[in-house]
C-alpha cells in the first residue's frame, strides 16, 4: 500500500533536543534528546510514571514545555496539535477517541484538512467539485478501510466497535492526512493475540512504503520485534537507546523495567 504523498528521504525526520516539562516538583520529562530516522520504528518504553505519555504529549502538541522540536527540518514546538497534524504528524491514543454516534466510514471522511464543503457559500457556488471532492475521500477511506481489514464495518457506528476495532479504526482515520510519521500509544494493548499480530503487520507493511512509526507499548516482546531503534526512560530521563537485541541485553534496563529479574 502506498498511501504516502509526502515521502522523507533524509535521515533525521524528529529531532528532540532538551525537551522538559515539569509538574509542581515532579519532572515528567528532564532534558530529553532524541532523534528518529525516517521509514524506522522506534520503541518508547519504560516503567510507569516514566515519563514516556508526557514525551508524546510534548512531541506531538498536547502539552507545553521547554526545548527544541524539529519536524522534517521545521520547528514546530510552539504549533497547536491541529497545525502538527498537518505538517504530516499524527498521533493515536490509548484509548480511543472515535466519534462514537457516526459510522467508521464518516470518522475517516472527517479527518482530511481543507474540504470544500466546509465554506458554506460553496454549497451554492461549487457544488459540483463539492461531490467531486467527496467521492475521492469516499474512495480514499474505503480503501484504507480495506487496508485495515475493517471495509465490512463501515456503515457500523463506532461506538459499537470492539476495543481492537477501535485502535484499527484510530489508524486508519491518522492514515487519511497522509502522515509522514505516526505515534502509536499502546496499540497492542488491550487486543486479542491474533489482532496484536495484525497490527504488527501493518506496521511493518506501511514502514516499507515510507512511513515512520514513533510508539509507547508496554508488551517487550511485540515492539522490539517490530522496532528498528528502542528508547527506554525511566524517572523524565532517557536511560538508554539501542537497536533491541542491545537493549534486552542491558543490566540497567532489566533492573529498572523489570524489577532486575531478567
Amino acid at each position: 500500500m502506498h498511501y504516502l504523498t509526502d515521502q522523507v528521504v533524509k535521515l533525521d525526520i524528529l529531532s528532540v533536543r532538551n525537551l522538559k516539562k515539569h509538574f509542581g516538583g515532579v519532572k515528567a520529562v528532564d532534558g530529553c534528546s532524541l532523534k528518529i530516522d525516517a521509514g524506522t520504528v522506534v520503541g518508547l518504553i519504560g516503567p510507569n510514571g516514566a515519563g514516556k505519555t508526557t514525551m508524546f504529549k510534548l512531541i506531538s502538541g498536547f502539552e507545553g514545555g521547554s526545548g527544541e522540536i524539529m519536524f522534517k527540518g521545521r520547528r514546530i514546538d510552539k504549533l497547536p496539535p491541529f497545525k502538527i497534524a498537518r505538517c504530516g504528524m499524527v498521533r493515536t491514543f490509548q484509548i480511543p477517541h472515535a466519534l462514537t454516534k457516526m459510522t467508521v466510514l464518516e470518522n475517516l471522511m472527517l479527518a482530511p484538512n481543507i474540504q470544500c464543503g466546509e465554506q458554506i457559500w460553496n454549497i451554492w457556488l461549487r457544488r459540483k467539485k463539492i461531490k467531486e471532492q467527496e467521492k475521492l475521500i469516499k474512495d480514499k477511506s474505503q480503501k484504507i478501510l480495506e487496508f485495515f481489514e475493517i471495509l465490512h464495518l463501515e456503515d457500523e457506528y463506532a461506538g459499537a466497535l470492539s476495543g481492537g476495532q477501535k485502535k484499527l479504526l484510530e489508524m486508519a482515520r491518522a492514515m487519511m492526512i497522509d502522515p509522514s510519521l505516526m505515534m502509536l500509544d499502546e496499540p497492542f494493548a488491550g487486543v486479542n493475540p491474533t489482532l496484536a499480530r495484525k497490527i504488527s503487520g501493518y506496521i511493518e507493511e506501511l514502514r516499507e512504503s515510507g512511513m515512520t512509526f514513533l510508539i509507547i507499548e508496554h508488551d517487550i516482546p511485540a515492539i522490539t520485534k517490530i522496532s528498528d531503534k528502542i528508547i527506554v526512560m525511566n524517572e523524565g530521563k532517557i536511560m538508554a537507546e539501542g537497536v533491541p537485541e542491545e537493549i534486552k541485553q542491558r543490566q540497567d534496563v532489566l533492573d529498572v523495567y523489570l524489577g532486575g529479574e531478567g
